[in-house]
């Protein structure tokens, strides 16, 4: 099964694409789309925004910086350029998203040798890897947003249009955990549904097995989030 084929039988016949990743785990080709599709988003955004009245609304959520001198209020302003930000945006996609799904699949191999499954670290990144393609739905969502979008005066929630935060809390920017809730999203449940289909296909045991080896690491990840986020 190429890596075409893989992808839509996660859509549709998942467990048959976790039965081929079993065999042979490889996670390059659903990592770089992911990667891409992240900086390119981020890229689009930050090309896209007022750029003016972006800088405007991170200083007013910032209220220490609101308390300095005019001088240093005018040095933060003229650091937080248009290329600053697309710079930033490419180096955190680039190394942020491996280094968070490196974190996931540490967990799920620890949890894998708890629960006396075989499987290597290459099997839980490719594993996570796969699983996380569902969050290209959020992009999608996003990119319909920036199309329409006349004066460019979108947060940066706009690439998170499926969260938890976007739907339901409507919570502004700079506001306490606010990466956290908008990491609780629609695309993020279909991966997590993803991973439990994939446990039980990998471990050949119950869906309460499977749910529990998906679901209690990924509470204790959101647990210690919660508590440096909102503390």
């Amino acid at each position: 099964m190429n890596n075409v084929a893989l992808s839509v039988a996660l859509a549709t016949a998942p467990t048959s694409a976790f039965d081929e990743l079993r065999e042979r785990p490889r996670f390059w080709f659903p990592l770089l789309v992911l990667v891409a599709a992240t900086v390119g988003m981020a890229f689009w955004y930050y090309s896209a925004v007022d750029i003016e009245w972006f800088k405007q609304a991170v200083l007013s959520q910032t209220p220490d910086m609101l308390n300095r001198p005019e001088s240093e209020r005018a040095a933060a302003m003229a650091m937080m350029s248009r290329n600053a930000f697309r710079v930033g945006s490419v180096v955190g996609g680039v190394i942020g998203l491996p280094l968070v799904f490196l974190v996931m699949a540490l967990c799920l191999l620890l949890a894998a040798k708890v629960t006396k499954l075989t499987q290597g670290f290459k099997h839980w990144y490719a594993f996570v890897c796969w699983s996380s393609l569902p969050l290209l739905l959020s992009y999608i969502v996003g990119a319909i947003f920036l199309l329409m979008s006349d004066n460019g005066q979108l947060t940066p929630s706009v690439l998170q249009p499926l969260s938890l935060n976007e739907l339901v809390l409507h919570r502004p920017m700079g506001s306490p955990g606010l990466g956290l809730l908008e990491s609780l999203n629609i695309p993020s449940i279909i991966s997590w549904i993803l991973m439990i289909i994939g446990v039980r296909s990998w471990s050949q045991r119950s869906w309460t097995f499977s749910a529990l080896f998906i679901l209690v690491p990924t509470a204790a990840i959101y647990a210690i989030w919660a508590f440096f986020a909102f503390r």
